[in-house]
């Protein structure tokens, strides 16, 4: 019988491990790959502008103010769903839990409306 190294035990488990059949989900698969990786940083990327928007609605007053600081929480809220498509977590909920609601939506389209309005 042949004995096998150090190495050659953490190659045997390492396979092992690498080939386990619990089954992964697309999203999580995605995450893992260079374009999830990309998707992830645009998401990074996108949260920053979220930061900026807040820093600048502080200079603001009024409606404004109200309403770019609730721009800022929403494009935060994108940019967080985005760059956290990695970390499935119980205790953080899904993707799709931490993306802004619908009605968050239409809440800030219609505040956009009254600043638009003369």
């Amino acid at each position: 019988m042949k004995k096998l190294n150090r190495k050659q035990v953490r190659k045997v488990l390492l396979e092992e491990l690498l080939r386990s059949d619990e089954p992964t989900s697309e999203m999580k698969q995605f995450s893992e790959s260079k374009s999830g990786k990309k998707v992830i940083s645009a998401g990074n990327k996108i949260k920053s502008a979220g930061k900026s928007i807040h820093e600048l609605s502080m200079d603001q007053t009024g409606n404004m103010r109200r309403t770019l600081g609730n721009v800022s929480e929403f494009v935060y809220k994108v940019g967080e769903a985005l760059a956290g498509i990695d970390t499935l977590e119980e205790d953080e909920g899904s993707v799709a839990d931490r993306l802004p609601t619908v009605n968050e939506l239409k809440k800030l389209y219609k505040e956009i409306q009254k600043l638009e309005k003369l």
